[in-house]
């Protein structure tokens, strides 16, 4: 087996028009970076010569005013007739929902209009003492009202992509815990920022705790956010480590695209082949789980 055989699906990508949508995020200082159009067609030619057969679309924050609209969009991206690629992509949406909203459910069921939607991703991402990497302007994972209303996931049947620095774990695992019925999918290897041969048991302490329940996965993603300069060595015990905790039944791979193409000068096929060599030792199954059969699994695709 070799990397042009494999089907493969995309569990964590974006799509972007700032030409004609707001985002108050990439306008920001310092992300001028991202600050440029990323369409399906892009998306499309940035994996030609790889077999995507589906993926999975991530809120990439639109006009968080109106939070289904971006669901709304990427629907239509889905359905468009004129569509160049077969496969309908993105077969699964993830979409924004704020738990402190009074009318939070309500945003839920406006989401659930549409087929492709399965689940909502918060950035939760906070640190007190390091407001550079924190994306949430506090913490919401201490908030009643949040902690809350986060029941409706399961009402609903929505999962939750669980987007936190590695030292909320703690506060995660009550959540985790206390809605052991909704399906939690952790984004982006648990955030392993500065992580290293040489510290990564502070990470890796995190990922035995998550892994403990059975109603977590696990998307190995996010490693050019991490690390602009990345390789195949420094992301294989990251990822071996992953899939010894979960397991493979619980890991699924993605791209973050674009991401992490912004920030690192790595093209898409050079993640998916270094994910590849990664575990190239695998069986078939395990291989195919791991690219595809757990995501269409988990995102019911």
């Amino acid at each position: 087996m070799n990397i042009n055989d494999l089907k493969i699906i995309d569990t964590h990508h974006h799509l972007w028009d700032p030409t004609t949508k707001k985002y108050d995020w990439l306008t920001a200082s310092g992300h001028e970076v991202f600050n440029h159009v990323y369409r399906k067609e892009n998306f499309i030619n940035d994996f030609q010569g790889l077999n995507v057969i589906k993926s999975v679309h991530v809120q990439a924050e639109i006009n968080l005013a109106d939070t289904v609209y971006e669901t709304e969009w990427m629907q239509q991206i889905s359905e468009a007739e004129n569509d160049s690629n077969d496969n309908k992509l993105p077969n699964a949406i993830i979409g924004f929902a704020d738990f402190l909203d009074s009318y939070v459910e309500k945003t839920l069921e406006m989401h659930l209009q549409y087929p492709n939607f399965r689940g909502i991703r918060h950035i939760l991402n906070y640190d007190k003492n390091n407001k550079e990497i924190s994306h949430a302007k506090f913490d919401y994972l201490k908030e009643d009202l949040w902690l809350n209303n986060f029941s409706l996931l399961e009402k609903y049947n929505l999962s939750f992509d669980l987007s936190i620095l590695f030292n909320q774990t703690e506060d995660a695992v009550k959540l985790v815990n206390k809605y052991s019925n909704t399906l939690f999918i952790i984004n982006h290897t648990l955030s392993p920022i500065n992580i290293d041969e040489k510290n990564i048991n502070v990470w890796l302490d995190k990922i035995k705790l998550l892994s403990s329940f059975d109603n977590v996965a696990i998307k190995l993603s996010g490693f050019g956010e991490f690390n602009s300069s990345w390789t195949q060595e420094s992301i294989r015990p990251l990822i071996l480590e992953s899939v010894k905790n979960f397991g493979v039944e619980r890991c699924m791979f993605g791209s973050n695209f674009p991401v992490d193409k912004y920030l690192s000068s790595s093209r898409y096929a050079d993640y998916w082949t270094a994910y590849f060599n990664t575990v190239s030792d695998f069986s078939e199954s395990e291989i195919d789980k791991l690219f595809y059969k757990n995501a269409e699994k988990f995102y019911r695709i």
